[in-house]
């Protein structure tokens, strides 16, 4: 793999540098910080907190029977980091597999199980859509606001220009919204363009087995918290969601997006915890 990719914007005006083994970006030979690191001001710790406290919990639960030794307790408190190593590679896979699809490459399925989900749900939808592909992984910049990012796909879909952002998680989070905004209205600015919309595209990573047995300890954990247990929905590998069914929708993602740069220039500027005081 090249150590950098070039990309010229703005009529060759404009020159990205984007390293993929560190994903730093440099314009015009400055360091430029990217789209998804500005959105990391908003905090999204408490259910990931909840997630790995409960991960851990019921790996203990599982060895119970058996007694739990010292070792379970030093892989217990390790899991969630594994578990989020597995989903990156399972993600990575889904959207190396998509690009490769795109350019017409003909890629071989993958082996992982997961990612043959991811896989078969996207061709599935494009087999429902009238779906052609114009770019992939493809480098946007805002000259006036300065953000450079990647934007996953740039298509037509039923004939409108539209941004397709894949996903492979058990959700679609509301941060996903000023992720794709700041997209659009950096090619828009670039390009002069106007986007009919933004899809996201929600890859399952996990097995229906697993689904339903993650669903079944939700439910087992309410049940000792003393809550009401909840009617399990039906195992869906495959979710995609139009953002901009309201057009206003855009500009405010936008506009939060903005608000969340500015915040996180904020912090990086004033944040001196750590910092050693000079004299």
């Amino acid at each position: 793999m090249a150590e950098f990719t070039d990309y010229r914007l703005y009529k060759g005006e404009v020159l990205v540098k984007f390293y993929p083994n560190s994903h730093a970006y440099y314009v015009n030979g400055q360091r430029k910080t990217g789209v998804t690191s500005y959105l990391g001001i908003i905090d999204k710790s408490r259910q990931l907190v909840i997630w790995a406290t409960e991960l851990y919990r019921d790996y203990l639960l599982d060895c119970l029977s058996l007694g739990i030794t010292e070792d379970d307790i030093y892989e217990g408190s390790v899991l969630h980091e594994k578990h989020k190593k597995d989903a990156a590679v399972i993600g990575d896979e889904v959207h190396t597999w998509i690009e490769q699809y795109i350019k017409d490459e003909h890629p071989d399925m993958p082996e992982r199980k997961e990612a043959q989900i991811g896989v078969t749900a996207f061709l599935d939808w494009v087999d429902r859509n009238h779906v052609q592909f114009l770019s992939s992984e493809r480098v946007v910049y805002s000259r006036h606001h300065d953000y450079v990012g990647k934007m996953d796909i740039e298509a037509l879909v039923n004939g409108e220009l539209c941004l397709i952002d894949i996903k492979t998680s058990n959700g679609l989070y509301n941060t996903y919204g000023l992720q794709t905004a700041a997209y659009v209205k950096a090619d828009e600015e670039e390009s002069g363009r106007k986007y009919h919309g933004r899809w996201l595209i929600r890859l399952a990573k996990e097995t229906e087995d697993e689904y339903y047995d993650r669903m079944d300890r939700k439910n087992r954990n309410r049940e000792r918290k003393g809550y009401k247990t909840i009617n399990i929905p039906p195992y869906q590998v495959f979710e995609a969601k139009f953002l901009d069914e309201d057009e206003k929708h855009l500009n405010r993602d936008f506009a939060a997006f903005l608000n969340a740069k500015a915040l996180y220039e904020w912090n990086k500027e004033t944040d001196t915890f750590g910092k050693k005081e000079t004299v």
